[in-house]
């Protein structure tokens, strides 16, 4: 086996990936090792690491692998710089989902439409990624939103989520916990900031929203978008929701006080953060997996953030780009998804794996497999830096009170268009 290397980034790494993917192995097939056989990968996940370093290279022994850690934050601006420079690229970097539209739409990753397209079908809409008739990469890990609920909290004022409910149930169920608490717990949410703006897009993709078509078209559904942000601007004025968010110590203070009872999040936030930074309140939590919008509606959940591995087209290792981007479809790699990311997009590893396994946490719920049977419609992430800015401003504008939601909605639109 040859040599692998573990090397942490600084701050004044710059960052890029470049990937080329060739041949047509299955997925998990070890294919003629190329001339080139050095593999680097750049990450953002702290427990990546150790599965590439361990599981991949077992898989792929004749690979040298080198893994380089670099903090989400910097990622894209520092593989912006290597691609314009042409120099420094690796050959596989991992991009969180809502930086990969732009990205992939240089045209310089990797198109694997041969190797990805016949699996489609096992995808949800909106996984399989690229640009134009291009399918560079799928999403890993999706970001399937949950409601996440502290049931004992509830029932120590006799209150209880019902089953199957919508947002307006949820509604009733906060109004009659600031009723018996005296206004001092709270269902909802709401963080400042990019984190608020990435909360109310989740919202409304559970919709069907999007900003972006994609062919990166700007597709909006106004009159949906400002209903969403009204239901939301509504939940603020009637005081039901609590400022915060998860990455302050204050916001974990007030899920062990019992102030916060109920939290909207994804499973890697959401059911990692809880189990991490409030273990004894194990038992007491129960995923209510979306509610819908109107009794008897399909249900169906937002996006907030994934992740994915994509490689660009001037690696010197097109076989090993390909080898490790479509290992993680195999079984082990599958496992491996679930372990570090919790949620896998591909539909086929219910077969492959345990996704049924019950969670002690949350009573013996099958968090992972109810999660993941809800889909989320498609969402683009297109112009991101630009979307983001944008919805933020006016998403914090609107609960101000210094916009109404239509304003709100009318004001990103009108950034977005001149883009």
């Amino acid at each position: 086996m040859n040599t692998r290397r573990r090397l942490a980034a600084t701050a004044a790494l710059v960052a890029a990936s470049a990937l080329t993917l060739a041949g047509c192995a299955s997925p998990g097939t070890p294919a003629e090792t190329p001339t080139d056989n050095s593999l680097e990968v750049w990450l953002f996940s702290s427990s990546m690491p150790a599965v590439i370093e361990d599981q991949f290279q077992a898989a792929y022994p004749d690979y040298d692998v080198e893994v380089v850690e670099i903090p989400i934050g910097d990622m894209t601006q520092r593989l912006v710089v290597a691609l314009q420079g042409g120099e420094g690229l690796p050959d596989v970097v991992q991009l969180p989902l809502r930086e990969s539209g732009g990205l992939l739409s240089t045209g310089q990753f990797l198109d694997l439409t041969a190797e990805l397209g016949p699996m489609a079908d096992d995808f949800p809409d909106g996984a399989l990624l690229g640009t134009g008739d291009q399918i560079n990469t799928f999403t890993m890990g999706s970001g399937n939103m949950g409601l996440w609920v502290n049931e004992a909290a509830l029932a120590k004022h006799g209150l209880a989520v019902p089953e199957n409910p919508t947002w307006d149930d949820i509604v009733a169920v906060a109004e009659q916990l600031k009723e018996a608490s005296g206004g001092t717990q709270y269902m909802f949410i709401q963080p400042p900031g990019a984190n608020g703006a990435n909360m109310f897009n989740a919202f409304f993709n559970s919709r069907g929203g999007t900003w972006w078509d994609e062919n990166g078209e700007l597709a909006v559904d106004e009159d949906l978008a400002a209903d969403t942000l009204e239901f939301l601007v509504d939940l603020h004025e009637r005081g039901l929701v609590y400022d915060g968010v998860w990455t302050e110590p204050t916001f974990w203070d007030s899920i062990r006080s019992e102030q916060v009872v109920g939290w909207t999040m994804n499973y890697g936030v959401g059911s990692t953060n809880l189990q991490k930074n409030v273990p004894e309140q194990s038992g007491q939590w129960r995923l209510i997996t979306w509610p819908t919008w109107e009794a008897g509606d399909e249900q169906a959940t937002g996006v907030f953030g994934g992740s994915l591995f994509a490689g660009l087209a001037a690696s010197d290792n097109p076989q090993g780009v390909k080898d490790f981007i479509l290992w993680w479809l195999t079984p082990e790699g599958l496992q491996a998804t679930v372990d570090t990311l919790g949620l896998v997009s591909y539909e086929p590893a219910a077969e492959e794996i345990d996704l049924d396994f019950e969670d002690p946490y949350f009573g013996g719920q099958t968090v992972i497999s109810d999660l993941s049977s809800v889909p989320y419609p498609p969402f683009y992430f297109f112009n991101w830096p630009e979307t983001e800015g944008a919805v933020t401003a006016a998403v914090d504008a609107a609960y101000a009170g210094t916009l109404t939601p239509r304003e709100a909605i009318d004001q990103i639109v009108a950034e977005l268009g001149s883009l």
